[in-house]
């Protein structure tokens, strides 16, 4: 059966292009979840991550994988949003200029631990459903 995608609304894609961490939620084998701080982008309908090679988050993010992101604006916590996602993508081509990206939207600069041995993924994820108060979806 096939995946039916969220489309973003113009208030979430303007909530998700302000500067603020997501926190991933993947499963772990055990059913446990994990949860991890991250920086992220938008593109158009996709939000874009980038897992070192080496974070187990990122090696639970195949492409058919289900992963959830949680918002918060970090001026106030009553403002957030919950994507349910699915992963479309993940590759190493491109993740090391993808990191470069997010560096500079979060800090301002060009990313600079960059290591050959534990190269970049660009992940991308396609919104399936969108919680939370920026807009109510259920």
């Amino acid at each position: 059966m096939a995946t039916t995608y969220s489309a973003l609304s113009e208030p979430m894609q303007a909530f998700l292009d302000e500067v603020m961490p997501a926190i991933v939620g993947t499963s772990r084998s055990d059913g446990s979840v994990q949860m991890n701080p991250i920086w992220y982008d938008r593109r158009g309908d996709e939000i874009w991550l980038n897992p070192a090679t080496s974070r187990a988050w990122g090696k639970r993010l195949d492409a058919g994988k289900r992963v959830t992101l949680l918002f918060i604006d970090p001026t106030n916590q009553w403002r957030w949003a919950q994507v349910q996602a699915e992963v479309i993508d993940k590759t190493t081509d491109g993740g090391e200029e993808h990191i470069d990206d997010l560096s500079q939207r979060y800090l301002g600069k060009t990313y600079s631990d960059h290591q050959a041995d534990n190269p970049r993924q660009l992940v991308r994820v396609r919104p399936v459903r969108v919680t939370g108060t920026v807009e109510s979806r259920e």
